[in-house]
């Protein structure tokens, strides 16, 4: 069967005719402590809101007055399977959702033949004070190759944000109570919700799992990917610039902010694909290199989790080690030469500083990826400088270009200019990074054309 990817759990009827507009299709109505009456009230609302929105009405634990009422699905907790008549439930057509927190809860669970398995708390929550454990993404993925078509359903501590990545990992749908109905504006959360899920209810051909490109890269499959126009010439490399790589691994499956990468590659060097390398991901944004202006087209993107110049501390050892195998077995599927593995901050100058003068470029030159020549240390002062005009800066500029950065040679050292050097100086020269052109800057990019040429 198909779940709804936003599963929307409410405490009473009355939530409906306020969240149901904002898209919301696939409703829990939990009661807790209410009368008899009360409670039997409150289905049959709920009910009727919900077949007149054509939204699917869970019922959770009241399996006799769900029959008695003409409703089609229950959701039931371990608890209530100590109690519940599984075989009038069924007998009465009615499908059934099972939580599982433990391995023996889930056994328990598939025994039954379920409609859903739900896991959780996936995160922390807020809600109540839980027994178990948060299970994390890994579990998620972990239960769904074990559950197969059998639909897993994640719930505990979701954000929209968080819906996305529980989406990624493998659950096809996410459960959410408190970020909504505690919202200052349930209704416009409940639609941020509807829009942050809409691939994977309206596209979920552009979801799925695939093959790895990577041996050693586990797949996480991010919506936000098209078709390529073009072969792939060029290595980008990122930071994340993020405080950890599960927020950076939001925003990169988050199809409200429209980014991604082919991998994330994690502190611990966990490889994570996103995106097939046959398709575009959107990593490079408004950028160019040697005459190419949509590098997303013709580029395979790499995100290196690290918080960036706020805290530019050394990549680890084994994220760096990871990274290396990684873009080596890149550069060797598309013939990427070793000038063709760039800097985002190489493509885009004036927008990007990443992945910094603190990116070990030439370890990873020293292993075939890349190219990186050791240059002279700086000297005092410079060659020329923000103002200075004159042939000899049109040449630089010139020098600039040919190598393939976006650059006039117009022969006055001007904002372009600096951008451009020190874009080149964080990944080539990084022994200090100023805008400057000096003597030790000016060797190296002339040895780097000369060793491409």
């Amino acid at each position: 069967m198909h779940l709804d990817p936003f599963y929307l759990i409410v405490d009473t009827a009355d939530w409906l005719p306020r969240l149901l507009p904002q898209g919301v299709r696939l409703v829990q109505l939990r009661l807790k402590d209410r009368p008899d009456d009360v409670t039997r009230d409150e289905i049959a609302r709920a009910r009727d809101f919900c077949r007149s929105a054509g939204a699917q009405l869970i019922v959770n634990d009241y399996w006799r007055d769900a029959i008695d009422l003409g409703c089609d699905f229950v959701h039931l907790g371990q608890q209530d399977l100590d109690v519940a008549d599984i075989t009038a439930i069924r007998r009465h057509g009615l499908r059934i959702g099972v939580s599982t927190h433990t391995e023996e809860e889930l056994e328990r669970a598939l025994a039954l033949e379920p409609d859903y398995v739900a896991i959780g708390p996936v995160w922390p929550t807020l809600l109540k004070a839980m027994t178990f454990a948060p299970q994390g993404l890994a579990r998620v993925t972990q239960w769904k190759k074990r559950i197969g078509e059998t639909p897993l359903v994640a719930i505990g501590g979701l954000t929209p944000a968080r819906a996305c990545l529980a989406l990624a990992a493998g659950a096809d749908s996410a459960c959410v109570v408190t970020d909504v109905l505690r919202h200052a504006d349930p209704e416009a959360r409940a639609a941020e919700w509807t829009s942050a899920t809409a691939p994977w209810r309206d596209t979920p051909e552009l979801c799925g799992t695939f093959q790895a490109d990577h041996a050693m890269a586990q797949v996480f499959p991010s919506p936000n990917h098209g078709l390529r126009t073009r072969a792939v010439t060029s290595l980008i490399l990122h930071y994340t610039g993020m405080p950890t790589a599960e927020s950076a691994l939001e925003l990169l499956c988050s199809p409200i902010a429209q980014v991604s990468a082919h991998y994330l590659v994690d502190e611990e060097g966990v490889i994570l694909q996103l995106v097939p390398e046959a398709r575009r991901a959107w990593h490079a944004g408004a950028s160019y290199w040697a005459g190419e202006t949509d590098i997303n087209s013709s580029s395979v993107g790499i995100e290196v989790a690290h918080p960036g110049h706020n805290d530019p501390r050394p990549f680890g050892p084994a994220q760096i080690a990871a990274v290396i195998d990684l873009s080596r077995g890149i550069c060797a599927r598309h013939a990427i030469p070793p000038e063709r593995v760039l800097a985002h901050s190489d493509i885009a100058p004036r927008r990007k500083i990443d992945p910094g003068e603190f990116f070990p470029w030439e370890a990873l030159a020293r292993h075939g990826v890349g190219r990186f020549i050791p240059a002279p240390a700086p000297q005092a002062g410079a060659r020329w400088a923000p103002g200075d005009q004159g042939a000899d800066i049109a040449q630089l500029q010139g020098r600039l270009a040919s190598f393939g950065y976006k650059i006039e040679a117009s022969g006055v050292y001007d904002e372009d200019t600096a951008a451009t050097i020190t874009a080149f100086q964080r990944h080539f020269r990084p022994a200090r990074v100023d805008g400057l052109a000096d003597d030790s800057t000016c060797e190296i990019l002339i040895r780097l054309l000369e060793a491409q040429a």
